[in-house]
């Protein structure tokens, strides 16, 4: 009887250990963190992200800002409308799953909300409110000369240099998502979508296999023809890299996360350690440090707040630049609310967005800042969000 059991067990170990080594194997081919990590990685939302991908660190300012709190908070609205339906404020909060909510006017934090399991200090990823950050840092070789909006990107990455026709797409192209570069944007949920170009470039381990196997041109850059593609910031991260000398974390944290006033350290996920910046997304970051990246916005370009407040982050011609949009047309969205990695509301503000429910909204009318952020897996509610989003950023 133990005989036979022990042959049992042995030949029901064999497909689990055969199935377990092409998983491995797989995963090593296809440039994923093995299989637990890769499937850990797939399950997960942004609140988790931080903690699952390696990242480059970038340290909090020496000069930290302190916030002022209002002595009582705001009152939100209770209820508004869409679209003829009206909801209610918390339900909509709920069901989007908000880790963070923060309402900043004049300087001062007038509403500030956490959910249970989340904290002022933690880390989320931001998905591609980091497009916003590698706009800025782009913005700082511009301005000084190291780098030309109309420059074909091969200029600065000639290891694409075979892909047909990128030498015709230019540093500006890639900003105002016209670079008619083929990596769609399907994020299909769990292992399943795995195998999309945008996904792999996600969780991969190797960056540089990612985009040499999938990058290409589908039309020509320019023409009404182009969509959003995030693979057009992961290139924009990695020209910072290369034109800097630094990888796009340090450039970043000494050109933009230190003069603002920085109180926490934030992170940049990569593909693996020392390796390329998942620029694209994976910006991890506290919601009152990024309200102050917000203030930039509002201030011609400088820092808005606290001991080096008025300092200098990006030119003047570039704040002018991210704050207007490119007019031009992308796959169902009106690219008068785009340009420079920074979409923009037909009330005036600017906005810059995320995936599974990251926004802030700068109102320069009212000079106020407000940061959604969450683990939004639906996101059945988006254009519901912003226009609260809309709502609230009006009130004086």
């Amino acid at each position: 009887m133990k005989k036979t059991l022990k042959l049992i067990s042995f030949w029901f170990l064999i497909p689990i250990l055969a199935l377990a080594v092409t998983a491995f194997s797989l995963t090593l081919v296809v440039r994923y963190p093995n299989p637990v990590a890769a499937y850990q990685l797939a399950q997960s939302v942004p609140s988790e992200q931080p903690e699952l991908m390696p990242t480059h660190v970038i340290p909090a300012s020496v000069l930290p800002h302190e916030w002022e709190v209002a002595t009582e908070s705001e009152v939100l609205p209770e209820t508004f409308e869409f679209e003829g339906e009206s909801y209610v404020v918390d339900d909509l909060l709920r069901a989007t799953a908000t880790k963070a909510f923060l309402v900043i006017r004049d300087g001062v934090i007038t509403y500030e909300k956490y959910s249970e399991d989340f904290s002022q200090n933690e880390l989320i990823n931001t998905m591609s409110i980091g497009k916003t950050m590698v706009g800025m840092a782009i913005g700082n070789l511009i301005a000084d000369g190291l780098i030309r909006e109309q420059e074909p990107v091969t200029t600065y990455l000639p290891q694409y240099a075979f892909v047909e026709g990128l030498d015709q797409v230019t540093i500006k192209h890639l900003l105002d998502m016209q670079s008619c570069i083929g990596i769609d944007e399907d994020y299909p949920s769990g292992p399943a979508g795995w195998g999309y170009p945008v996904a792999q470039m996600f969780a991969t381990t190797d960056m540089d296999f990612v985009l040499t196997n999938n990058l290409k041109v589908v039309c020509e850059p320019g023409s009404e023809e182009y969509e959003y593609r995030s693979v057009n910031t992961q290139l924009l991260g990695m020209v910072v890299t290369q034109v800097s000398g630094m990888s796009l974390s340090n450039y970043f944290g000494s050109s933009v996360w230190e003069r603002v006033g920085a109180a926490n350290d934030a992170s940049w996920a990569v593909d693996r350690e020392g390796g390329w910046e998942k620029s694209f997304c994976c910006f991890n970051v506290t919601a009152r440090d990024l309200a102050l990246v917000g203030g930039v916005f509002l201030n011609e370009g400088r820092a808005a707040f606290g001991p080096q407040a008025g300092a200098r982050v990006i030119s003047e011609d570039w704040h002018a630049r991210m704050t207007t949009p490119a007019k031009v047309w992308f796959g169902g969205f009106g690219s008068e609310r785009f340009g420079a990695n920074m979409w923009h509301r037909p009330n005036g503000s600017y906005l810059t967005q995320g995936y599974r429910g990251q926004f802030m909204l700068m109102n320069p009318k009212t000079n106020t800042i407000i940061v959604k952020l969450s683990d939004d897996v639906e996101n059945n509610y988006y254009d519901q969000v912003l226009t609260l989003l809309d709502l609230i950023s009006a009130q004086q």
